[in-house]
């Protein structure tokens, strides 16, 4: 029998970095959920799927919920590089043997920043991965409303010649609308990737 994540999130806590009265608040998705996208409380493929004809096929652990943001607030937009070790044995578990290309940031905002936060999970982890997407600056996602992003233009591009392994999984850190997994699935498969799946902690 293949565990679910949640059997893999249960079964790994005393894993964690965090303490387990943080790592709780963290709520992780159970079924009934988007068989193609993971969205909660949907049976079967739900409605922007239908409409959108997505077939890549995603995965996600946990609920994007208040502990979530704050989280993140303080990880991406307050600079705290120490939680980046936050999900660790999580990751190790669920991208273990997989060939992962990160979701990279814009040179601006790395500059900003000091860190991409998404290879930041992934180096904490000990997960090697494929560095070969690049991003032009398109301004703060978080910003945006969905409709903003789901008309965006997309902003990845390639870095690397490298030959692509048949089977990749492009990993985030987030999932809003999936315009910026699916922009870049598009460039990574032209570059010859053919079985395609997308990743993120957070939906």
């Amino acid at each position: 029998m293949v565990p679910t994540f949640s059997d893999i999130f249960f079964s790994r806590r005393s894993h964690q970095k965090l303490c387990n009265s943080c790592f709780a608040t963290f709520e992780v998705i159970a079924e009934p959920y988007c068989q193609t996208c993971y969205k909660p409380d949907i049976t079967g493929s739900c409605l922007d799927c239908q409409n959108q004809a997505h077939t890549t096929l995603h995965r996600a652990i946990f609920h994007y919920n208040e502990a979530a943001k704050t989280f993140f607030q303080r990880y991406k937009f307050q600079g705290d590089f120490r939680l980046r070790g936050a999900f660790d044995q999580v990751l190790r578990d669920a991208l273990k043997h997989a060939h992962i290309i990160p979701i990279p940031i814009s040179d601006k905002r790395l500059n900003i920043r000091g860190f991409n936060q998404v290879t930041g999970f992934l180096t904490s982890a000990e997960l090697t991965y494929l560095d070969v997407l690049g991003k032009q600056e398109t301004g703060h996602q978080s910003h945006k409303t969905r409709q903003e992003r789901l008309s965006s233009n997309n902003p990845f591009y390639l870095t690397s010649a490298l030959k692509l392994p048949d089977k990749v999984i492009i990993f985030d850190d987030i999932y809003t609308t999936g315009t910026t997994l699916q922009h870049a699935r598009e460039v990574i498969e032209k570059a010859g990737a053919t079985r395609i799946s997308t990743f993120s902690l957070f939906r």
